[in-house]
């Protein structure tokens, strides 16, 4: 057995058919290949179509990091306190550097509105940063902890020098291909039908079934690109058995449908990339927006990639089973076919790709003693006392694979880190 039947989330396969599932599986029936039935992608091996497994109950409630580790028996602990609406400006040293590592970050100053009184907490043990990969590598800039030239063109004082603060942002560009179908059983009536939603909202309420208990698509399928690719432009994939492209299928438009049609999407991802972005900031003010910089398809590998993505999409809609059934591209994707030359799907792409809100990065673990990275290996910032960053920002590279499970690994890892060093 892979997986455990116990665990504080809970994970599932879809609570409601979808009229396409048969078809799907037909589909890889009929092809064969690459596309291939794989009955467990989280077994090790993630090749090839499978069911997608998704954190929902079996009552079809979603299950999250949230309501599982911030539950009422958990969040009504005593050591516990949690501060609605509080925003963190910055974490501030002791008045000096208190030994050869350089100082100690052990108070953190918040707001609990943007007009109220910056407020501060002091830690008795040390401070432990877990606001994402955006805001993590946002407080170490606003608290003079990054690149310090950059930071003293700004306007901070540069008080520890980490120039891969904010650098290395990772996130995995994905593409949204519709096509109109011949078929009215899609969920693109319910979404423009209001009528019709409240009546499956109620259903849901009653009885935690219906529609509302999946997310449109039950399946989800992962691809290696071409060796030709892989010898001409690198491989940033972790390993022969690891993905570079990700498709999935949803049962009807992905978003508000138009007014008018019924629709299949399938979403192209790439879910190794070798593009790299950045994150910075232009002011002293904490609570302004950081410059986001994601450096989508800046590598020649991704676009190529991307490219084989499309190419596979098609190759699996030529089985049989979709004769009759798919009808024609749709929208900023109907010009584009199989055959469409390299330049033609450049265009598309850049033009129509978007973030899968995988990133990581911005905050990236080393080795103890290398002179790149934020954290080390026990995921203290370097060169400071008093601070960790527990979040997927310190993922030195993205997985091939959703960031969803990784993110809650690295989090239980730390939580032994921090209870093997103080207690």
């Amino acid at each position: 057995m892979v997986h455990s039947l116990t665990g504080i989330n809970a994970v599932s396969l879809s609570g409601f058919p979808q009229n396409i599932d048969p078809m799907i599986f037909k589909a890889v029936d009929e092809l064969g290949g690459i596309f291939h039935f794989n009955e467990d992608y989280n077994s090790g091996n993630p090749l090839g179509f499978g069911w997608l497994q998704s954190t929902i109950t079996t009552e079809g409630r979603r299950s999250s990091s949230a309501t599982s580790y911030l539950a009422p028996k958990y969040i009504e602990r005593k050591n516990l306190d949690v501060l609605l609406n509080a925003r963190v400006s910055k974490v501030l040293p002791s008045a000096s550097k208190s030994s050869s590592s350089g100082y100690a970050f052990r108070t953190v100053e918040f707001a609990q509105d943007l007009d109220g009184p910056l407020l501060r907490v002091n830690a008795s043990k040390e401070v432990i940063l877990s606001a994402g990969v955006i805001g993590s590598p946002h407080i170490l800039l606003n608290s003079g902890i990054g690149d310090s030239n950059e930071l003293l063109g700004v306007g901070i004082k540069p008080l520890v020098n980490l120039p891969s603060v904010g650098k290395n942002l990772t996130d995995q560009p994905g593409l949204v291909n519709e096509f109109l179908v011949n078929s009215n059983k899609t969920t693109d009536d319910l979404f423009r039908n209001a009528t019709l939603l409240n009546e499956v909202y109620t259903e849901f309420n009653r009885t935690g079934m219906g529609p509302l208990v999946a997310t449109g698509g039950n399946q989800i399928s992962f691809f290696r690109v071409s060796d030709s690719l892989t010898d001409m432009l690198g491989d940033p994939s972790s390993g022969e058995n690891s993905p570079h492209l990700e498709m999935f299928l949803e049962n009807g438009f992905f978003g508000m449908p138009p007014p008018t049609g019924h629709y299949l999407t399938l979403g192209t991802v790439v879910v190794s990339p070798a593009s790299r972005g950045s994150l910075t900031i232009n002011s002293t003010d904490p609570f302004a927006n950081p410059l986001i910089d994601p450096g989508y398809l800046t590598s020649p590998f991704d676009i190529a990639a991307m490219r084989e993505a499309i190419r596979i999409m098609f190759q699996y809609l030529s089985a049989p089973v979709w004769d009759g059934y798919v009808l024609s591209q749709f929208g900023d994707f109907a010009n584009i076919t199989a055959t469409s030359p390299d330049d033609v799907l450049d265009e598309y792409i850049r033009n129509s790709a978007g973030s899968t809100a995988h990133p990581v990065g911005t905050a990236a673990m080393s080795a103890k003693d290398a002179d790149y990275g934020v954290v080390d290996p026990d995921l203290r910032v370097k060169r400071v006392e008093g601070l960790r960053v527990i979040d997927s920002s310190v993922f030195p590279f993205v997985t091939s694979a959703h960031t969803q499970a990784p993110t809650y690994a690295i989090a239980e890892r730390a939580a032994a880190l921090v209870k093997a060093a103080w207690l």
